[in-house]
Order: structure tokens, then C-alpha cells, then sequence
């Protein structure tokens, strides 16, 4: 009974070292059968983030040209606005001058026919 008792432990410690090993000869297989697939993957994942970085360099860089565009467009409108109110009020004075002018050269020519 000891015999077959002592047989079935080493059979039992003899198969667990056996799958151990095994196991260990296969991790190292598929480890090193896989390498060059993770290898070109973490490549490619470098790839696409310094890709992914330089959009987004790009968009704050074409989202700050498109921010100065505004502005000076916005600084153009206001000068344009500023010479337009300008001209309105060059053209109203003008008119209220002729206004008066012809005010006046009525009142001449009515006093010189009133005398």
C-alpha cells in the first residue's frame, strides 16, 4: 500500500512538473512567436498618437489663425462703419449747408425786392 501510495505521489509530482514545464516551453513559444505582431503594434499605437498630436497641433493652430481672421475682419467692419458714419455726417452737414445757403440766398433776394 506505502508502495502504490509513494508511486501515485511521484506520478502526481512527476505530471505537475511535466505541466509546468510545458506549459512554460508553450508561453515561451507563443511569446516568442507573437513578439513581432506586439512589436508592430505598439509601432503602430506610437504612430497614431504622434499623429494624433499633431492634429490637434494643427486644429489649435488653424483655430488661432482663424481667431486673428476675426478680429482684424472685425477691426475692418468697425473701420468701415466709422468711415460710413463719417461720410453720413460729412453729407449731412454738407446738405444742412446748402440748406442754409439757399436760405440765405432766398432772404437776399427778398430783401433786395422787398426795398
Amino acid at each position: 500500500m506505502k508502495k502504490i501510495l509513494s508511486l501515485l505521489t511521484v506520478v502526481a509530482i512527476s505530471s505537475a512538473l511535466t505541466a509546468v514545464a510545458a506549459e512554460s516551453r508553450l508561453e515561451n513559444y507563443v511569446n516568442k512567436k507573437l513578439s513581432p505582431i506586439t512589436q508592430k503594434e505598439k509601432e503602430l499605437n506610437s504612430k497614431i498618437e504622434a499623429q494624433q498630436k499633431a492634429n490637434a497641433a494643427k486644429k489649435t493652430e488653424m483655430e488661432k489663425k482663424q481667431a486673428e481672421q476675426r478680429a482684424e475682419l472685425q477691426k475692418r467692419q468697425a473701420e468701415q462703419k466709422a468711415a460710413l458714419e463719417k461720410a453720413k455726417a460729412d453729407a449731412e452737414a454738407r446738405q444742412d449747408a446748402r440748406k442754409k445757403a439757399i436760405e440765405a440766398e432766398k432772404n437776399y433776394w427778398k430783401g433786395l425786392l422787398n426795398k
